[in-house]
């Protein structure tokens, strides 16, 4: 069979640590996943044979096969079809509760944390179009996953989705920004960093609330100089609250970025059958962020600096779709998709888990010859 269930010696490791998070034959009852046996012997055989499936990479039929020659479970293909098409709320708990676990703030040592959020597309067989969207939240000094949303397609980006604690960071691309998202943010004591489009929110000025010329503002910042930085009112529809007064920061690209960029406004609007806008073609040249981190603490480029970690949750992502395969989805039926996109999830968190504590275990001091700290070369490259 395939090299992933090769961890059979390991599964009370395994069950133990998940069962740690909740109690898996009365969650699994409540659920409606298992209250007869019918071939499954308990609530941990069958997250068993959720994850043979799921994160190992098994058909149905093979999978029913690994079940019989081991003695975890028998049942044919069918049967299973069924037993795991009615577990998905059950998983989609035990990954709720794996979350809750770390839902406790490290300790922060500058008094702020990072936390990416974005979302990636998953599509079932044939699709031609997202059939399914994963909201995820990613705490980057922990290095782990910490919110998770499962959607259908409509499920819009947005920071509502999202909960966040005072001194939090909150990393976001140009599909977050949305008139209503960022105050809340704000009043919960945490910061944006967002990406926005020249047309993506209305922008005003701070002095007497008329509209924001962006372009002009862009043209003022001198040709020797990369960066700007303005102050904006953002226009989020609340005349009974204070205004939404934020920072905007702007980099300008070098050359090359922004010729690859252009290409790609040009690509599209062809592709749509559309004359490309003048403002786009130009607004391509700049990254534009709004953020609310105080200017006395974060200059320009500290913001700039930040916002280049939020390709991490793209790697997250990437590991996720390369290695365990989230993107191969072999279901149609949205019960077993969200069966096994769950069991993706649950077999990601505990190989993070597993990872965090290899990292954590300093080595042997007495294997290892110290060596001279070093710094690393600043990053030259665009944020784009």
């Amino acid at each position: 069979m395939h090299e992933a269930l090769n961890v059979d010696d390991h599964w009370p490791e395994v069950v133990s640590a998940i069962a740690a998070h909740l109690d898996l034959d009365r969650t699994a009852y409540d659920r409606g996943a298992f209250r007869q046996a019918r071939g499954v012997p308990d609530a941990g055989s069958l997250l068993r044979l959720a994850l043979a499936w799921g994160a190992c990479g098994l058909s149905l039929r093979e999978t029913a096969a690994w079940a019989e020659a081991n003695g975890v479970a028998h049942l044919s293909d069918p049967a299973l079809s069924m037993r795991l098409a009615n577990s998905g709320d059950w998983l989609g708990d035990i990954a709720d509760a794996m979350l809750k676990a770390r839902a406790v703030a490290p300790e922060r040592r500058t008094g702020f944390r990072l936390r990416l959020v974005d979302a990636t597309s998953i599509c079932h067989p044939g699709a031609d179009r997202t059939s399914w969207r994963l909201h995820v939240g990613y705490d980057l000094g922990a290095g782990r996953v910490d919110t998770v949303d499962l959607t259908d397609i409509k499920g819009a980006e947005s920071l509502d989705r999202f909960k966040f604690q005072p001194g939090d960071i909150a990393l976001a691309d140009a599909g977050y920004p949305k008139p209503g998202d960022l105050r809340p943010v704000i009043d919960a004591g945490a910061h944006p960093i967002v990406r926005i489009g020249w047309n993506s929110l209305r922008l005003l000025s701070p002095e007497d609330g008329s509209l924001f010329d962006l372009f002009a503002a862009l043209r003022r910042i001198p040709g020797n100089e990369n960066e700007g930085e303005f102050v904006v009112r953002v226009d989020d529809h609340r005349s009974d609250l204070p205004p939404l007064l934020l920072r905007l920061i702007v980099w300008r690209k070098d050359e090359q970025s922004r010729e690859i960029a252009r290409r790609k406004v040009r690509k599209h609007a062809q592709k749509v059958g559309k004359t490309p806008d003048a403002r786009t073609l130009e607004a391509a040249d700049y990254v534009l962020l709004l953020t609310s981190l105080p200017a006395d603490a974060f200059t320009s480029g500290d913001v700039l600096g930040l916002y280049r970690f939020r390709w991490q949750i793209e790697i997250v992502f990437k590991r996720w779709k390369s290695i365990l395969e989230l993107g191969n989805l072999p279901a149609r039926s949205p019960q077993l998709a969200r069966t096994w996109i769950y069991a993706k999830l649950i077999a990601a968190m505990l190989i993070e888990d597993h990872t965090a504590k290899v990292l954590d275990s300093p080595p042997c001091a007495e294997c290892f010859e110290p060596i001279e700290p070093f710094s690393l070369a600043h990053r030259e490259d665009p944020l784009e």
